[in-house]
């Protein structure tokens, strides 16, 4: 429990390090104005989205955006596709004499584009007639010969296929002014949480005199949490929880050979759990209000054991407690739930979550308990 304490405070002072890291997301408005919060884009970028502290969540279509990214550099922009065509998010790969762009059309595909010199649209290259574009856009270099198939396996539609094409021909036609090639941003961002809760656990025992009546004892958990996205509605989450597990049977009578009196056994379990999982969570929502939900595999290591089989004899005024070897050192299971978060002005984002976790103890001991079941109630809180 200490070395809990200790991380926890060592978690909490990289909460106030790094929260003013989630902020760091830009979007260009096409009236030329900077906004700053945190983005969510769409995986067919068809419109971005923007969380604002004191206004909430606004939606951007590409006619109101010039370009949006983060700290690493930009990750989209708006650009009309051919000239008289609508916009579209892309984004860029190759600055230069002749610029490219990637990015998935109106019907959800992958496509490159072709910024010419001296103008402002794009033109789509499609996988199917890409040396004709290619041929139509990129003239005047007598080193590359598109009238015959050769270009095609020199130089394939992929990302570096396309990008060496682009390097090589603005070489070819503007030697004095060399291509810049798009590092692209990876668009992580990471944030930090905490929280806790109450849990209701039942255990599985593989002896039949744990046949009595289960009681729902609760427990209690106090975790930290990082969170690691895209941007896009699927993130990444690593936990490491203390979970307090409570939870006892019967009583039941015990057989004690036909002595005159009677006895009853009522088993106890208590004990603690430091629980590490990895969870894969998809958000929905648009506005204030998100739900979500999350799954994965999950390890627990198991410490500070009390649990105990208690007889109590009808001739004795205190109970006889014999300890309980449950569970074994650690476990290992599927951890998964649902919830809401709650994002308000000037305000850490708030969960709300309902958690199953379903976990394996290690067997081998007699009085073994090898599965447990906890339902779980969690509130949190997101810098």
């Amino acid at each position: 429990m200490k070395s809990f304490v200790l991380l926890a405070a060592f978690g909490l002072t990289a909460f106030a390090a790094t929260a003013q890291r989630v902020n760091q997301d830009y979007l260009v408005t096409a009236g030329g104005d900077t906004l700053r919060g945190r983005l969510q884009i769409p995986e067919k970028l068809k419109t971005v989205r923007l969380y604002q502290e004191g206004k909430g969540t606004t939606e951007f279509a590409p006619a109101e955006v010039t370009s949006y990214g983060d700290a690493d550099g930009p990750i989209g922009v708006s650009k009309a596709v051919g000239p008289h065509g609508n916009r579209q998010f892309v984004a860029p790969l190759v600055h230069g004499f002749v610029s490219l762009y990637t990015g998935k059309n109106t019907d959800g595909d992958l496509r490159y584009y072709l910024q010419p010199a001296d103008t402002a649209y794009v033109i789509e290259v499609a996988p199917g007639t890409a040396r004709l574009t290619y041929l139509k856009v990129l003239t005047g270099c007598p080193t590359l010969d598109f009238t015959y198939s050769k270009i095609e396996s020199r130089y394939p539609y992929t990302t570096p296929g396309v990008t060496s094409l682009i390097t090589t021909y603005n070489t070819c036609r503007q030697p004095q002014q060399p291509s810049q090639v798009v590092k692209a941003p990876n668009g992580i961002r990471t944030s930090y949480g905490i929280k806790a809760g109450l849990n209701a656990s039942d255990f599985k025992f593989s002896q039949k005199p744990y046949t009595g009546q289960h009681q729902k004892a609760l427990g209690y958990q106090v975790g930290l949490f990082v969170q690691t996205t895209n941007k896009s509605r699927l993130s990444a989450l690593v936990e490491i929880t203390y979970l307090a597990l409570r939870s006892s049977y019967g009583p039941i009578d015990y057989f004690n050979g036909y002595a005159a009196y009677t006895t009853t056994l009522t088993t106890s379990v208590r004990y603690s759990q430091l629980q590490i999982p990895l969870l894969l969570r998809y958000t929905f929502g648009r506005k204030s209000i998100h739900p979500y939900l999350n799954a994965g595999p999950s390890y627990g290591l198991n410490f500070n054991n009390q649990s105990a089989n208690i007889f109590q004899s009808s001739n004795q005024t205190e109970p006889d407690k014999h300890a309980l070897h449950n569970p074994g050192g650690a476990s290992f299971g599927l951890a998964g739930g649902a919830g809401i978060l709650v994002q308000r002005a000037s305000l850490p984002t708030l969960s709300l979550e309902v958690r199953t976790d379903q976990m394996l103890d290690a067997t081998g001991f007699y009085e073994s308990a090898p599965t447990h079941k906890s339902l779980r109630l969690d509130l949190g809180i997101i810098f």
